[in-house]
């Protein structure tokens, strides 16, 4: 009897821990385009969340989602941190961003110094107490990375060159560490170029990533691809930035591209830790 007792109490010790373990993975919620919220427990990051400009062929955030957002409606409560990777439309838009920072006080925003200049040009008043919530970066593809920690954040970032030899805009390849716990990376639109991230191989090799998050081109191309397996070298990669067409066709546009994507807004991936 004592036996049976000690294997039911192992038993349920052992359901405890698993569903504890599964209520703490961190998830990755696709917003639309290169929009993504991490979340893992109370801690949550936007990438490229807030812009307004399709050029035709994009997704945009739907109005119930940015609504929400605004907000402040589970599950996007309790936004920690936005990271920006780049100043184009398609990535950020200064409006929405201002107008979600002053809902939502207690958020910090990161970016390019072409993104925080954006929003002084928006029309943000130089003493305007929402600045001391933003931080660019003058940051260029030739400088070591940039780290720092806030609010359970571990953050290192590097510039790579926007895809199209775009040398004019700062894109940003954010890697954040939620809760010491879960890597993830962002690349915004960087090119698939193997010399732009070999000049910060050490970087990328300094801490595992466990999810990745590169421009879909990465995927079906020889170079992007090696770049992902040989510098990056994450636990799992999930491409963004596909076209809003593909939406509800993500099996037919995954196969095309040999590798995950996400298509349709509010797909979810879960991202393992330590």
């Amino acid at each position: 009897m004592m036996r049976f007792l000690t294997t039911s109490l192992l038993a349920a010790l052992s359901m405890l821990t698993n569903a504890a373990a599964h209520d703490s993975a961190a998830t990755a919620t696709y917003l639309s385009n290169e929009g993504i919220m991490v979340a893992r427990g109370n801690t949550k990051i936007l990438f490229d969340a807030f812009y307004a400009n399709s050029y035709g062929q994009y997704a945009l955030l739907s109005d119930e989602v940015s609504a929400a957002m605004m907000e402040g409606k589970a599950p996007y409560d309790g936004i920690d941190a936005i990271f920006v990777s780049h100043v184009h439309g398609d990535h950020f838009t200064p409006a929405p961003a201002i107008a979600y920072m002053r809902a939502q006080p207690d958020v910090r925003l990161y970016g390019s110094k072409q993104v925080y200049d954006a929003i002084l040009d928006a029309g943000i008043a130089g003493d305007d107490p929402l600045l001391a919530r933003i931080k660019g970066y003058d940051l260029s593809p030739e400088d070591e990375a940039i780290s720092f920690k806030v609010d359970g954040l571990t953050v290192d970032v590097v510039a790579i060159p926007h895809a199209g030899g775009m040398s004019d805009i700062q894109n940003f390849a954010w890697r954040v560490t939620l809760d010491g716990e879960t890597t993830v990376m962002h690349l915004g639109d960087a090119g698939p170029v193997r010399e732009d991230f070999e000049r910060h191989e050490s970087h990328f090799a300094a801490k595992k990533t466990h999810a990745a998050f590169p421009p879909y081109w990465f995927f079906g191309h020889d170079v992007g691809e090696a770049i992902l397996n040989d510098i990056i070298k994450a636990d799992m990669a999930t491409g963004i930035h596909v076209p809003a067409r593909a939406a509800r066709n993500g099996n037919a546009w995954r196969a095309e591209a040999g590798g995950d994507l996400f298509t349709d807004p509010g797909e979810t991936r879960e991202i393992g830790g330590h």
